[in-house]
């Protein structure tokens, strides 16, 4: 039972694939019996290659391969056969060794200093006309693995050929998932991440990935793709530029695959490490999301002091992170959302620090409220904060009197855009907010708030 377990683990497939039939795929190629004397490419290696058993031990398979190398050297051989379903036998093979035990690469780092080629016969079965989709992802995913784990197999002219032929679906039969397997096999090692990513094609590849409709191994490969990028610090600058936290919540919000969600709490604690990453994390609301994944079902009991760790850790960085600092951020961006920070608890606890830099942020706010290049929800939002200010400022009349913003405010009171009914709701506000005195503004806001329903109501129809 463990072992049909670990074998259906191994070979998950989610998103409505049988998981039951991808087992059987792979029992039924270890099933079948290579028959090397029959077969013209490995007459004169037979002998050895029955050395070989597919239900054996991957260390078992491995000391016997590293002590007669001559085994490997026949496998590359038969790798040029016709009939596929031998090839497809030592591919199965190779693949589970090397998953059940990393250490198995070895025997491709004895076989290039006995001068054993490997790069040649794989890649020439990677572009063999007609290739069903099994044979190629699994020698895609073969090929990538011993370039990544074993020095001078591959360079960076292979890479740039290796990764031309698998994304061009007119030379090879990769299907995605097989793309995606052999792109995060080349980025698990440093020595051609960069050369990878800076491939044409590849961030699309990897950032097209949708959390909501994408099966689960795709979905996961794409994270695990992330997630070794994130060990170069470089990479990690363009990836915040590709709104990967962004990326992230949408997952932790979408995908219930454990593994999916405990990769990208990995990711994310690699994150934590930059700055600002931090600051994305933070405005990305990244928190609520984590929090609440504490209120799903788990098989396994780890994943939630996983999930309770990273809320705790996240919720450090929100708390160093000053919320005025967060505003002034946002303000930059030149978008507005609404959120916390344009909340009355928000306007009450900062509304004093809107005097640094010579009201600096302030006056941003009414540059964006008078563009005419400002969203309407950036227009709207900016309305609120505002008239905010103006309620909770000793000064907010005075200043915004300055900034000359009332005509603007007034103007978007009566525009006819359909897409500005919030607009025009949150300038009267303002507009009212402006032209009552502080004072007036406390006693007012009890006394007229139904005069208010009725002037919205027939502004806004």
């Amino acid at each position: 039972m463990a072992e049909a377990a670990s074998l259906i683990e191994k070979y998950r497939v989610d998103g409505g694939v049988d998981l039951s039939k991808a087992a059987e795929i792979h029992h039924n190629i270890l099933s079948f019996k290579p028959e090397w004397d029959s077969y013209e490419a490995t007459k004169s290696t037979a002998h050895i290659l029955k050395l070989i058993e597919a239900d054996a031990p991957a260390i078992k398979n491995k000391s016997l391969i590293q002590g007669h190398i001559q085994v490997l050297q026949a496998c590359m051989n038969a790798m040029s056969m016709r009939d596929e379903r031998p090839i497809q036998w030592l591919l199965t093979l190779f693949y589970d060794m090397l998953r059940e035990d990393s250490s198995s690469y070895a025997i491709f780092e004895d076989a290039e200093r006995q001068k054993i080629e490997v790069y040649k016969p794989l890649l020439a079965l990677l572009l063999r006309p007609g290739l069903d989709n099994y044979t190629a992802d699994k020698v895609a995913w073969l090929l990538s693995a011993v370039m990544s784990h074993v020095s001078h197999v591959a360079t960076e002219a292979t890479v740039k050929e290796f990764l031309s032929n698998i994304l061009d679906s007119s030379k090879t039969s990769c299907s995605e998932l097989g793309q995606l397997e052999a792109i995060t096999n080349l980025l698990k090692g440093d020595a051609f991440r960069k050369q990878v990513w800076s491939f044409a094609g590849i961030p699309d590849r990897i950032f097209r990935i949708q959390p909501k409709s994408s099966p689960s191994p795709h979905l996961y490969k794409c994270i695990f793709a992330i997630w070794a990028l994130s060990f170069d610090p470089q990479i990690t600058s363009e990836l915040k530029d590709m709104y990967v936290i962004k990326k992230l919540k949408e997952t932790l919000m979408y995908s219930r695959v454990e593994k999916v969600v405990r990769l990208c709490l990995t990711v994310l604690k690699n994150f934590l490490g930059h700055k600002s990453m931090c600051e994305d994390i933070v405005e990305e609301g990244i928190l609520e999301a984590v929090q609440q994944l504490e209120f799903e079902k788990w098989r396994d009991p780890d994943l939630y002091d996983d999930i309770k760790e990273m809320a705790i850790q996240i919720g450090s960085e929100v708390n160093e992170m000053s919320n005025y600092e967060r505003y002034e951020r946002e303000l930059q961006t030149g978008k507005l959302q609404w959120g916390f920070i344009h909340s009355s608890k928000f306007w009450a606890e900062n509304v004093m620090k809107f005097e640094s830099n010579d009201f600096r942020a302030l006056k941003m706010l009414a540059s964006l409220l008078q563009s005419s290049e400002t969203d309407a929800t950036t227009l709207a939002v900016a309305c609120h904060d505002i008239g905010e200010f103006v309620t909770l400022h000793p000064l907010g009349k005075k200043k915004v009197a300055q900034l000359q913003v009332k005509e603007k405010v007034m103007q978007l009171m009566a525009a006819q855009d359909p897409n500005f009914r919030e607009v025009r709701r949150e300038a009267l506000l303002c507009c009212q907010k402006i032209m009552l005195n502080k004072w007036q503004a406390r006693v007012a806001a009890q006394t007229s708030s139904e005069l208010l329903h009725i002037i919205l109501a027939s502004i806004l129809g």
